[in-house]
């Protein structure tokens, strides 16, 4: 893949933008016309590029399930920390509600 993006003259980690700027600098420096040859490696590299950009979206899109672990002392410090402020006395109720 590396030799695509060395084919359009730029990194690996270029945006898309980036990559089709490139991509149409090389087609005015190489015209299909005077460069045959050299169009269709342009060609052919963009190509791979962009489709290897959608296979990436892709599989940034598939659903994946959610694996979570809890910390049994965390989780502990918390269940503290929220009955902790759920202990109201009748005093404070009522003075809240009234």
């Amino acid at each position: 893949m590396t030799d695509h993006y060395e084919s359009l003259g730029i990194s690996s980690g270029a945006t898309a933008a980036e990559i089709k700027a490139a991509y149409h600098a090389k087609l005015r420096e190489f015209p299909a016309h005077t460069y045959p040859e050299e169009f269709k490696k342009i060609r052919g590299a963009y190509e791979a590029i962009r489709k290897g950009e959608t296979t990436q979206h892709e599989d940034f899109l598939k659903f994946r399930p959610l694996k979570a672990e809890l910390n049994p002392e965390i989780l502990k410090q918390v269940r503290e920390k929220a009955l902790a402020q759920l202990e109201v006395s009748l005093d404070d109720l009522i003075r809240a509600t009234f």
